[in-house]
């Protein structure tokens, strides 16, 4: 083979791996793209379900309910059922064990 054929195949080899590689980029960030969103969205459901997450929700709700019931002002009263219905908007009372707490909570958010 001659010098010229084998600059002309490098040349042609490089003009194909070039726009290749870009391409397979691009489809590996569609992918990444596509799937990354679903399985952090798993993620976070399953973190949901974790004891940690449940005990530091519970720890939390103990803490304003104490200092809803230390507060003898409305306004402070309101800042923490709206602080509490903020930090609990999606949070399903039926997790919790304490009689006291889900009343509360469910207070806080429904205003029952």
């Amino acid at each position: 083979m001659s010098n010229t054929k084998i600059i002309m195949l490098v040349v042609l080899g490089i003009f194909i791996l070039v726009p290749m590689s870009f391409g397979l980029e691009w489809a590996g960030l569609e992918w990444q793209g596509f799937f990354s969103q679903k399985q952090a969205n798993i993620e976070h459901k399953v973190f949901k379900e974790t004891r940690t997450f449940n005990e530091a929700k519970l720890q939390e709700l103990v803490k304003y309910r104490l200092e809803y019931m230390k507060s003898k002002d409305n306004i402070e009263k309101n800042a923490i059922a709206s602080t509490v219905r903020m930090a609990f908007a999606d949070y399903d009372e039926k997790r919790l064990d304490s009689v006291e707490l889900r009343t509360f909570l469910s207070k806080m958010k429904y205003g029952n």
